[in-house]
Order: structure tokens, then C-alpha cells, then sequence
């Protein structure tokens, strides 16, 4: 008797820990952290070395460098202030570094133009890169560490949408890796840190209902206003919702009854946090609680004396770093009067539109149709976050995003899509009119990402390309077709590439191995999931 409890006793204790699921499932995400780590590593942008701020304004390290461009510099420069420095006020060496894109105080001092948090997330990566030789790689890995993050809340939020496991996984790599989101993974940008705000505030939402997760959710939404300011309105849904969950509504026949939850009331605290350290920032940095960097007065060069040069003003040139006088204010990059403008540039125009850099990601659009009938109101949570990152940077007054790869500004929104691709995935995975589509977009999307995430984002927009071609007096690409120019003249901004694979491969030959690399795995999980019979995929 006693054997035979022991002996069920022991099975159970097997079935606990090994149970196949659980080991699959582990394994599962395990592979995937893999993949997309060494992918990414081998794209990550970078060059050895602990740069002074002497060496930053070098154009090894600025236009021909990994910091090419000036949100790059911008917020690295404010990183190096605080490490280096210890001030939020740049010094004149960091300050010419920060140009074009440099804020100037009322009192003088240059500043950062650009919302501070993404200098001080990125602050491990800088330290211990520094401690192995490589600062600005390490800084650029902390970035690449939350495009990971993303992969996995996608995958996540799909599955806890009803989404199979294998089809959210795959949706959410064809995020990463064949969306400009590759490219903005393996530099210093805000895009990827944002992504994972939004992200994460739908997870707790749709998957807790208590104190804790709305008390993050009211911090996340805080906390974004510091990343990027305009997130305060991507977050604005996410909001709206979550405030929802502080009434109770019992309807009886007679009557409706709505009841308070106050212990949500008092989760609204999660916020005060990151918005006293905003305001504190801000006065440290420009005097001015209530005042967003961004809205400050630009400098756009510095004169040899270390002077800001004035642009010239007929009226009252005394004026020129006067924002009000130059029309900045925190509203004022936003006009309705573009929405047509911004439509056709996010979408359909050949130096930023989505179907020229990422069409498979449009595949996501019919997802949301299984996705409302399956679960409505975390479909209208969705739909409304993507729906204000497309219609709020259509309204931008520089849509195209500076000189970029692709849409940078829509990768909130290829984020959203993934989710409903997956969906798409999970439904057409064995119709073969699907399969004939998917898969040339899946290769093509694939094959012009990888080219941009390992050569350069310095891609200007299609209007500013005759002011250019007259500066150097050359035709200038505006296209992917400028990073194949990059490619032909053997040169990528891949820190793997230039340390160790450039003397065993070219630059076109390092394109094609990830581009493959990349293909064959998704092209594996995709035939693998169409083969597999049952519904209930252990990855």
C-alpha cells in the first residue's frame, strides 16, 4: 500500500515538472530570445571604443558613424552629459555634437531637445559597455534588449487574444525583423522603448483587473509622456479604459447601479512618480517645470567663439532663438491640413511608404475582423491605439521623419498589425491564394529591412532631394535604393561586420546570409505550423 502511494506520488511529482507542455512552451520562448538575440547582434550597429566628447563630433563616429543622425546624437549626447559630466546642460564639445537638433536656454546653455527618459533607460547599457570597451554599443544594445521585449508582448497579447501560439509567434518576429522596426532595433532611437510601453499597458490590461495593474498601467501611461511626448496620446485609449475599470455598473430592471472602486482611485498615485521626475528634469534642465524640451529654441550650428549662429530675422534678429516668435509650441507640429499629405507619405509614397518597406505587415488589417468577432473590446482597444499613432503623425508636420528608413514614426503601428497578423496567419495558414501572397511579401519585406538595419538610416525625403543634388552636385537616391548604393560600396554600420565579418564576406554577401538566415527560420515555422494538425501548439 505504501508503495503504491509512493509510486502515484512520484508520478505526480513527474507530471509537475515535465509536464510536456510546460516544457515545450519554455523552450519555445527560450528559442525565440535566442533567435532574435543573435540576429539582432549581428545587425547592431557600433564601433569599439569609449569616445570623449573631443572624439563624438569625429565623422567616424557622427555622419559616416553609428550616431548619423541627430536623434541618435541627441540623446546620446544628453546620456554622455550625465555619465561623463554629471549635468543636463551640455558642454560646448557635447553641445556641437547635439547640432542641428540642440535646445538653448533662456539663460544660454545648451540643452537637450528631445524628451530625457530614453538617456536615462539606456544608462546600464552605456556602463557596462564601457567596462568591456564599447560604450556606444552597449547603449545601442539596451534598445535592441526591448525590441526582444516587444517581440514577446505581441506574441503574448496574441495568444491571450486567442490567437494560436505558433501564428503569435510568427506575427510578432515579421515585427522585428520584416518591418523598419529591424532598423530602429539596432540604434538609438525612442521607437522600440515606446512600442513596449503601449505594449505592456494592454497586456495588464487585458489580463489583470486589480489594484497592481492598473496602479503600472497609470505609471506606464506617465511614463511615456517622458520617451516621447506625443505617447501621451497613443496612451490616451489604453486610459480611457483603464479609468473605466474604476466604476462598477450593476444593472438590475428597475435601475442601473454604478459603484465606486476607490482602492482604483488610489491607484492613480502610480503616476505621480515619473511626473514629478519630469518636471524635476525639466526645471534642471531649462528652468521650466511646465515647459517640454522639445518646445525650447533650436540651435542649429555653433560658430567658432561657441556661439549659437543666428538665423537671420529682418525684423529682430535678437529674436531668432525665440520659439514663440519661430512658431514652436508643443501643439504646433500638428495641423489637420496635412492628414492627406501624411496618408500618402505613411503609405504609399516610395521613400517612407509602408507598401514599398513592409507590405506583409498590411496583411494585419483583416486580422482585426477575426480579432473583434473573437474578443470586440480588446479589438477597439487596438484599433484605437494604432488608429491615433497613424491619424497623429499624418498630422506631423515633417511626416517623413527627418531623413529615415522608412516609416519610422508607424512603428507603434506595425506593432498593432502583428497582432492582427497572426490572426490572419491562424486562419489562412493552409488556403494556398494566402501562401502564393504571403510569402514573396514575407521574402521582399524581409530582404529590405535586413538592408536597412546594417547599413544606414540617413535616407532624405523625396522633397528635399533637389536642394541636395545642388549641394553636391551628384543624383541622389531617396529610396531603400540609396542603402543598396551603401551596400555596393562595401560598407555596413554593423559592428559585427566591421570588426570580424568583412574579412571573410563582403557587404552584400553579410546582407544576403541574414536575409536568408532570417527567411528560412520564419519560412520553418510557417510550414511547420501548417502542418501541424492540432490546434493546441506547444510552442
Amino acid at each position: 500500500m505504501a508503495n503504491g502511494v509512493y509510486d502515484k506520488t512520484l508520478r505526480l511529482i513527474y507530471m509537475k515538472i515535465f509536464n510536456l507542455k510546460i516544457i515545450h512552451s519554455s523552450l519555445g520562448t527560450a528559442l525565440i530570445i535566442l533567435f532574435c538575440t543573435v540576429v539582432l547582434a549581428f545587425g547592431l550597429r557600433g564601433l569599439p571604443g569609449n569616445p570623449t566628447a573631443d572624439d563624438l563630433n569625429a565623422p567616424s563616429w557622427k555622419d559616416s558613424g553609428p550616431l548619423e543622425l541627430s536623434p541618435e546624437r541627441g540623446r546620446f549626447a544628453l546620456l554622455y552629459s550625465l555619465i561623463e559630466d554629471g549635468s543636463l546642460q551640455f558642454s560646448l564639445p557635447i553641445a556641437r555634437f547635439a547640432t542641428p537638433d540642440l535646445g538653448i536656454t533662456p539663460d544660454g546653455h545648451y540643452v537637450s531637445l528631445f524628451a530625457p527618459a530614453v538617456s536615462f533607460v539606456v544608462m546600464p547599457g552605456y556602463i557596462i559597455g564601457k567596462f568591456f570597451g564599447a560604450s556606444q554599443v552597449g547603449t545601442f544594445a539596451v534598445i535592441a534588449l526591448f525590441a526582444i521585449f516587444n517581440v514577446l508582448l505581441i506574441r503574448a497579447i496574441a495568444i491571450r487574444l486567442g490567437a494560436d501560439k505558433i501564428a503569435a509567434a510568427i506575427g510578432a518576429l515579421i515585427f522585428l525583423f520584416a518591418t523598419p522596426a529591424f532598423t530602429y532595433a539596432v540604434t538609438l532611437y525612442q521607437h522600440h522603448i515606446s512600442v513596449f510601453i503601449i505594449l505592456l499597458s494592454i497586456y495588464l490590461l487585458i489580463r489583470w483587473n486589480n489594484f497592481w495593474s492598473l496602479a503600472s498601467i497609470w505609471l506606464l501611461i506617465a511614463l511615456s509622456a517622458a520617451i516621447d511626448n506625443p505617447n501621451v496620446i497613443f496612451m490616451a485609449p489604453i486610459g480611457l479604459y483603464a479609468a473605466a475599470k474604476m466604476f462598477i455598473i450593476n444593472k438590475e430592471p428597475a435601475k442601473i447601479n454604478i459603484r465606486f472602486r476607490k482602492k482604483a482611485l488610489v491607484a492613480l498615485i502610480g503616476a505621480l512618480v515619473p511626473i514629478v521626475l519630469f518636471l524635476w528634469f525639466n526645471q534642471a534642465s531649462h528652468g521650466n517645470p511646465l515647459k517640454l524640451s522639445g518646445t525650447l529654441a533650436s540651435v542649429k550650428e555653433i560658430d567658432a567663439s561657441g556661439s549659437p549662429m543666428t538665423p537671420p530675422l529682418a525684423d529682430n534678429p535678437s529674436k531668432a532663438f525665440d520659439p514663440v516668435q519661430k512658431g514652436k509650441s508643443a501643439i504646433g507640429f500638428f495641423e489637420t491640413r496635412d492628414l492627406l499629405n501624411g496618408f500618402y507619405i505613411h503609405l504609399f509614397s516610395p521613400d517612407r511608404g509602408i507598401i514599398f518597406y513592409a507590405p506583409v505587415i498590411l496583411l494585419g488589417l483583416w486580422g482585426f475582423l477575426f480579432l473583434l468577432s473573437a474578443n470586440k473590446t480588446a479589438g477597439n482597444i487596438l484599433i484605437a491605439v494604432g488608429g491615433a499613432v497613424f491619424l497623429l503623425y499624418s498630422m506631423w508636420g515633417d511626416p517623413w521623419g527627418g531623413w529615415a528608413f522608412g516609416s519610422r514614426y508607424m512603428i507603434p503601428f506595425y506593432a498593432i498589425l502583428a497582432i492582427g497578423l497572426s490572426f490572419v496567419i491562424a486562419r489562412w495558414k493552409n488556403n494556398y491564394l494566402f501562401i502564393i501572397i504571403f510569402l514573396p511579401l514575407l521574402a521582399y519585406s524581409v530582404w529590405v529591412n535586413t538592408m536597412g538595419a546594417i547599413t544606414s538610416s540617413r535616407n532624405p525625403p523625396q522633397v528635399e532631394v533637389l536642394a541636395l543634388e545642388k549641394l553636391s552636385g551628384r543624383e541622389e537616391k531617396y529610396t531603400f535604393a540609396r542603402n543598396l548604393q551603401y551596400l555596393d560600396g562595401n560598407d555596413s554600420k554593423s559592428f559585427v561586420f566591421q570588426q570580424y565579418g568583412k574579412n571573410i564576406m563582403n557587404a552584400r554577401q553579410y546582407h544576403w546570409t541574414l536575409t536568408v538566415i532570417i527567411f528560412a527560420c520564419l519560412l520553418g515555422l510557417i510550414v511547420w505550423y501548417a502542418l501541424v494538425k492540432h490546434k493546441d501548439s506547444s510552442l
